[in-house]
């Protein structure tokens, strides 16, 4: 069976960007698309996923696989998928050949 073959789903990950608003000076959140319509997949973590992995990573909830994405450094992106988001709060390739990415995401309620 392939990676590809197991992506289940189809998320849009996005990327936060800020801006002052001209109106009263405050600075405001939009997020804006950076990829759509990508395959994925998202899996539950266990309870001892969380308690025992790295710190940057013990508070999301979900993994989320897919195919290798270049994303800016300190980018703070969010996933949308099946109606929800998610919060990205680290990820790590896969394998090491730049070829699958996991993304640890919590989701936002």
């Amino acid at each position: 069976m392939s990676f590809r073959s197991m992506l289940n789903k189809v998320c849009d990950i996005e990327e936060q960007s800020l801006y002052t608003s001209a109106a009263d000076g405050e600075q405001q959140q939009t997020w804006q698309p950076l990829y759509t319509g990508v395959p994925c997949r998202l899996r539950a973590r266990a309870v001892s996923e969380r308690k025992y992995g790295p710190a940057s990573y013990q508070k999301a909830t979900h993994a989320l696989y897919t195919e290798n994405k270049k994303f800016k450094k300190g980018a703070v992106l969010r996933v949308v998928l099946d109606d929800y988001f998610y919060e990205v709060s680290g990820r790590i390739n896969l394998g090491g050949e730049d070829k699958y990415l996991c993304l640890y995401v919590e989701r936002c309620d």
